[in-house]
């Protein structure tokens, strides 16, 4: 009886694979994207050993503990997240799932540096907002479920930000922005 390999593709089906080509992946880089590119990796090589040793490499890969800024900021985050409605009286919201999330996913993009002084606090209506402060500078983002306003006063130069989505690069440029 031979042996099936489940995980081979069968050799009149490679049409479906792309073509093989370098891909670069960034923080930046969307799920979507990450899943065709490691699915067409996966399915376009034809060497099993190099495949068998990235992916025994990838799975002895131990997650690596956040930094101590990041830490805290996802331990606040956490804090937050489980605040019911109600938590600041009468009307007022317990933070949205979706902001909650968005959220960390921006900590885990940013850099320790883009992170220093910002700190989370909840919303009476459901979103989050962070704020910064070094010196006499100044910032705030309030980020809601389809909305991120903000504002950063630097130097005493005040400026003023509106974005109508959710949009983790727009937050992180606001992030580093605060600190000049």
């Amino acid at each position: 009886m031979s042996e099936v390999n489940p995980y081979k593709l069968p050799e009149e089906k490679t049409s479906m694979v792309s073509d093989s080509m370098a891909v670069r992946i960034t923080p930046d880089t969307d799920i979507v994207t990450l899943r065709h590119n490691v699915m067409d990796a996966v399915y376009a090589t034809t060497d099993q050993n190099a495949l068998y040793s990235c992916l025994v490499f990838l799975s002895s890969q131990k997650q690596t503990l956040q930094s101590s800024v990041k830490k805290e900021l996802l331990n606040r985050l956490d804090e937050l997240s489980k605040l019911p409605d109600g938590w600041d009286g009468e009307g007022s919201l317990a933070l949205s799932r979706n902001i909650v999330d968005f959220v960390k996913r921006i900590i885990l993009l940013a850099t320790d540096t883009s992170l220093q002084n910002w700190v989370a606090f909840p919303d009476a209506r459901g979103c989050i907002y962070l704020d910064y402060t070094e010196d006499n500078n100044i910032a705030g983002v309030t980020i809601t479920n389809h909305q991120v306003v903000a504002f950063i006063k630097r130097d005493g130069h005040l400026s003023k930000f509106s974005f109508d989505k959710l949009d983790e690069k727009e937050v992180l440029s606001l992030l580093e922005k605060a600190h000049g």
